[in-house]
């Protein structure tokens, strides 16, 4: 019930983006419609993908703010997606270990939070391979200054939507935990190892989940 109920008000918030704040109207897609991954990506899984490929496979999607270029929008959205990819997956790293590390303030967990701080989100992009573009929806906005806009201007908007295999994030967690042990005296090594197993399973149990 709860899920059902969280996913009716992103439904419902998005409905009202879409309708009461739009400061422009679309001229031109490479759909005739949106496509439902873009509105709805879970529901979009759910609906058409092979139930093996969700198991073996994550997905996320990434879009650009309003571009003057249509080809310069999709460009900027595949190069950013793995970019995109990685922020998330540190993020939540860093998340899980704030919340394990609090008010522990000893020299191994000062080195850890330096760790995440400076070097995760490069350490996990530098080891994000495998994932590859699925989909790519663009739209064509005719923004207008009597719609709220700051002024009259035509911008392209690009959405992709990637798919990484489970192998490949296994991996970059794996690269990480090794660079992460070198940060830590071996004593500390295994906790930090343990520490970052749990946070991937809680990652990918999290993933299913949505």
């Amino acid at each position: 019930m709860k899920i059902t109920m969280t996913i009716f008000l992103i439904m419902f918030m998005t409905s009202c983006a879409r309708t009461l704040e739009r400061d422009y109207k679309v001229v031109d897609a490479s759909h005739q419609e949106v496509p439902e991954w873009v509105e709805d990506l879970e529901e979009y899984i759910d609906d058409e993908i092979d139930e093996e490929v969700v198991k073996k496979s994550r997905f996320y999607t990434y879009s650009t703010v309003a571009k003057n270029d249509r080809d310069i929008a999709c460009k900027i959205a595949n190069a950013n997606a793995s970019s995109a990819i990685a922020a998330e997956i540190s993020t939540f790293i860093e998340e899980k270990f704030k919340q394990e590390l609090d008010g522990d303030s000893s020299d191994s967990s000062k080195k850890l939070n330096e760790f995440v701080q400076n070097d995760l989100k490069k350490i996990v992009k530098a080891n994000i391979v495998g994932a590859q573009k699925f989909r790519e929806y663009w739209e064509k906005r005719k923004f207008m200054v009597d719609k709220g806009a700051s002024k009259n201007w035509d911008g392209y908007v690009c959405t992709v939507l990637f798919k990484i295999p489970m192998s490949s994030l296994n991996t970059a967690f794996k690269r990480t935990e090794q660079e992460l042990v070198t940060k830590v005296d071996a004593k500390d090594a295994l906790k930090a190892q343990a520490l970052l197993q749990k946070t991937l399973k809680e990652y990918l149990k999290e993933k299913e989940s949505n």
